[in-house]
């Protein structure tokens, strides 16, 4: 990839190298080679940006991370932040591409700036995506245009601001739908969206999700016309809903229905895009077992095909460490939580941060130290971590790392804190 970054940040227990994720973020395209495979959100999003088309809708977006993922690469890359995020920053003909469009969106039709800014949430802009859409959704002149602007302001704000606009995109999104002039599948996708996120966040009214949840049971009744990735995410969705009261039975039933569209959809169109509606499927199986069944057994062999189907994936060692956690097996935890930080972005900060815990909770409080140093290094302002690396050092009466962390919150002082990285609650 051209424009190299300057060296990342030397950590002292863990040696991290840019990955294709990395490369993906800052450049919209990445490098392979022996032992260095793309991993499979890299392959979609590079794939979709490279067939951009600003004249049709369909930009897919494989998964949408928050700003803080845009955050860690800049510091694992040496770069500021700003210049990512505003695009001042372009290493890449890619880049340079997506720069141009931004610069010249006042000549773009609504297609065109609706398409754009999707590039610019698949690799986390979304302050200039933001002003798209806006721009998009004011110019819009059929109900198609409004759909397709308003759901990705919904996923802008669902990512960015916590939700906080979530109402009104929503809101818009059925406006543009009760019209019947909107893809079956697209109400559909907005319909699981809704499910999602009232039963996480409640990011609408519940008579909203009250119309969204009915709209999607009468249009997947109808499963046989609909694209199987929109069947395959509306049943994750719905399985949410028994999954909150315990019913264990009817949540695996929808869960079943959710992997055979998953490999439907598979079967018809094998890319990189297409195999996440089973990665997302296992994330959720074996959420689904870790939380409802509480069966270790099933939660691991989830666990274990989340990871073979995308080794090259970071969070998918993290999402099994966090059965094991959540199981009573910290040494184990532990280790998946390292092979996760060693795997590169994103969430190595909080990868990192649970590997500490895990190995403080098994008693082996000297590699919890060692990686709290670390974290030192990629989090310096995060006051608890500075805090609980002191107390560790404390408690093992290493003079030199208490020195190192009390300096370091003696220079914070009382000013404002940041997070070593966590993970946004949906991936």
């Amino acid at each position: 990839m051209s424009g190299a970054a300057p060296d990342p940040i030397a950590f002292e227990t863990v040696e991290i190298q840019a990955n294709t994720f990395q490369e993906t973020l800052l450049g919209l395209e990445y490098t392979t080679g022996p032992g260095r495979p793309a991993d499979l959100f890299s392959r979609a999003c590079v794939e979709q940006y490279a067939d951009l088309r600003l004249d049709r809708f369909g930009y897919l977006l494989a998964q949408v991370f928050e700003p803080n993922v845009l955050h860690e690469a800049a510091l694992l890359a040496g770069l500021s932040y700003d210049s990512l995020a505003d695009l001042s920053h372009r290493p890449t003909e890619p880049v340079e591409r997506l720069a141009a469009l931004v610069r010249d969106a006042v000549d773009l039709p609504v297609t065109a700036l609706v398409n754009t800014a999707a590039a610019l949430i698949s690799v986390s802009r979304f302050d200039p995506a933001e002003r798209l859409l806006a721009d998009a959704y004011s110019r819009a002149a059929t109900p198609r245009e409004r759909f397709e602007a308003a759901m990705l302001a919904f996923v802008v704000t669902n990512r960015r601001d916590d939700g906080a606009d979530s109402p009104r995109q929503f809101d818009r999104m059925r406006e543009a739908a009760e019209t019947g002039e909107v893809p079956e599948d697209r109400v559909l996708d907005a319909c699981s969206q809704a499910v999602v996120w009232y039963l996480k966040r409640k990011e609408l009214p519940e008579a909203e999700y009250d119309w969204f949840r009915a709209t999607g049971a009468r249009l997947a009744e109808t499963r046989d016309r609909l694209d199987p990735g929109a069947i395959s995410s509306w049943y994750r969705a719905l399985a949410m809903v028994p999954a909150a009261v315990g019913e264990a039975e009817t949540t695996r039933r929808y869960m079943e229905y959710a992997r055979e569209a998953a490999e439907d959809t598979m079967a018809r169109r094998p890319r990189a895009y297409e195999t996440h509606f089973m990665k997302t499927y296992h994330e959720s199986s074996l959420k689904e077992h870790m939380y409802l069944t509480r069966d270790l057994d099933r939660a691991e062999e989830a666990g274990r095909a989340l990871i073979a189907l995308d080794p090259a994936w970071a969070p998918s060692y993290g999402e099994l460490a966090e059965a094991y956690a959540a199981f009573g097996r910290p040494e184990q935890a532990a280790a998946l939580y390292e092979q996760a930080v060693a795997a590169g972005p994103p969430y190595v900060g909080y990868h990192m941060l649970r590997a500490a815990r895990c190995h403080q909770k098994a008693g082996a409080d000297d590699r919890a130290l060692a990686l709290h140093r670390d974290l030192a290094r990629l989090a310096p302002d995060d006051e608890q971590v500075l805090r609980a690396g002191l107390d560790l050092a404390d408690g093992l009466g290493d003079d030199t790392s208490r020195y190192r962390f009390q300096t370091a919150l003696e220079r914070l002082g009382h000013a404002g804190t940041r997070g070593a990285g966590p993970r946004a609650e949906d991936r």
